[in-house]
């Protein structure tokens, strides 16, 4: 029975890993982390949440996606059933959570000290390296974020300088810009900045009073001091704090939170105290809220983040390689598979770090040499195909070019020598397989060739292709680059 009690319990802890991977860090502290497994009865997984509107929350947007997560581990599973705990079991709960902090403190270094509430919620302020990150109200910092890992570029210059300015500002002094409004969409960096600003005023002021929030923590915080009639001490949590930071705008919604929220921002604003707010959205966009919410948000600095660009993805990744290769393990990533991953997955800086992560861990898998053609395979499912265009020869002699060293005046010359030869016939070669273009339109934009010298080219290295694996690597990788 002990045996089956531990098993249910691992399990538990990996869903529970894998909810915090794909939802992330914020979400998973605001809906998950008060959840507990209690029994596995047949073909029905029991867990337990401390508030009737938490169970609702979860059983109505994470239902499904935890059932999945736990089949993933035990298909044997048919439901999830989410169940309130009575009051009777609060001190369970605390000792497990003390358990927990505990085991935390252990393994990662992190020391913490436990308070308990008079109706027996855990009051906990955790120390990341001598720093209070967070309260039990708050939403855990991320060490990985700081403006030391922050890369820079056109499309979050503007957000970034600005989140500097409200680090570098004293306590008295008058602020710059109340609020500082930054919105972008989802992946662009919004929340590595909002965790940026509250480490680097920990560091350079460290008796500033810092409360980093999520929009939907807030939410939850809220409605639970309703339920328990004590809003006295949720407003008094607001009350001293110097730098107020409220991430993911766009998810505050009804008509008391916003009022109450509205309240908290006015009290704030009107002192020396620095609000930041980040969204999805610009304020004038965000319908959940009223006019006059949106208005007050406008009358700061309003920075956006717009989409990365190629230079920035590249630059997100030359800075994740550089912390795995501070780490223990080290992996060999060809620079070839850097720039494919960044010119393939367009979408946002985080998928862009999730395609590495995914690459990386093939790698430790399959134990093959990281290759683009591999790449490829890793995050077929990530490549978008609507960015697809038709290949150009000018394409070609560029890819060709970049992977065998040689210029593009070598290939359209008349040189001879192997070194430049053998390159060019495999331009040609895929310019024959990859375009519409003629066998005389190929040889007129390979230095006016004639047409029986591309035929040649092309025969050979069909030759090849059945014969040597060098060869054959090098057109997939190439076909490969040239279809992003």
């Amino acid at each position: 029975m002990t045996n089956d009690s531990d098993k249910f319990q691992k399990i538990w802890r990996r869903v529970r890993e894998r909810l915090r991977t794909n939802l992330g860090e914020d979400v998973f502290s605001s809906w998950f982390a008060r959840i507990e497994a209690e029994r596995f009865d047949g073909a029905t997984v029991t867990l337990s949440v401390p508030t009737l509107f938490l169970r609702s929350w979860v059983r109505s947007r994470y239902g499904d996606k935890l059932l999945d997560l736990w089949r993933t581990e035990d298909e044997t599973v048919r439901r999830i059933e989410l169940r309130v705990r009575t009051q009777g079991e609060a001190a369970l709960a605390r000792r497990k959570a003390e358990t927990e902090i505990e085991r935390a403190h252990t393994e990662a270094n992190i020391s913490q000290s436990i308070e308990t509430t008079p109706d027996g919620r855990i009051i906990a302020e955790i120390s990341y390296g001598g720093d209070t990150a967070t309260s039990s109200y708050g939403t855990p910092l991320d060490r990985r974020f700081s403006f030391a890992t922050y890369v820079v570029g056109p499309s979050n210059m503007l957000a970034h300088a600005a989140a500097l300015r409200v680090t570098s500002s004293q306590p008295g002094e008058p602020i710059e810009f109340n609020p500082l409004y930054i919105h972008g969409p989802v992946g662009t960096g919004k929340t590595h900045l909002m965790n940026a600003i509250a480490w680097e005023i920990r560091r350079r002021t460290p008796g500033r009073k810092v409360l980093f929030l999520s929009a939907i923590r807030f939410m939850s915080s809220f409605i639970e001091a309703l339920k328990a009639k004590d809003t006295i001490t949720f407003k008094k949590l607001f009350a001293d704090i110097d730098v107020l930071l409220i991430d993911d705008m766009q998810f505050l919604q009804g008509k008391v939170v916003q009022q109450e929220f509205c309240h908290i921002f006015n009290a704030l604003e009107h002192s020396t105290h620095q609000i930041v707010i980040a969204g999805d959205q610009p304020p004038a966009r965000l319908e959940v809220l009223d006019d006059r919410m949106r208005s007050r948000l406008s009358g700061g600095l309003v920075a956006q983040i717009t989409p990365s660009d190629l230079d920035l993805r590249r630059g997100i990744l030359d800075k994740r390689i550089s912390q795995m290769s501070g780490g223990q393990s080290k992996v060999d990533i060809p620079s070839s598979v850097l720039d494919f991953i960044a010119r393939r997955i367009q979408s946002s800086g985080r998928e862009v770090e999730g395609a590495l992560n995914r690459i990386v861990a093939a790698h430790s898998v399959n134990k093959l040499p990281i290759t683009v053609e591999q790449a490829a395979v890793s995050i077929a499912d990530l490549i978008s195909e609507s960015h697809t265009r038709p290949i150009m020869i000018e394409d070609i002699l560029r890819a060709v070019s970049g992977h065998f060293n040689v210029t593009r005046q070598d290939l359209l010359s008349a040189r001879r020598h192997k070194s430049v030869v053998f390159p060019r016939q495999i331009g040609m070669y895929l310019a024959k397989t990859l375009t519409t273009r003629s066998l005389p339109e190929i040889g007129r934009k390979f230095g006016g060739r004639d047409h029986t010298t591309v035929l040649h080219a092309v025969r050979k290295i069909e030759n090849l292709l059945g014969k040597d694996d060098t060869v054959r690597q090098s057109i997939d990788t190439l076909s490969i680059l040239l279809r992003e």
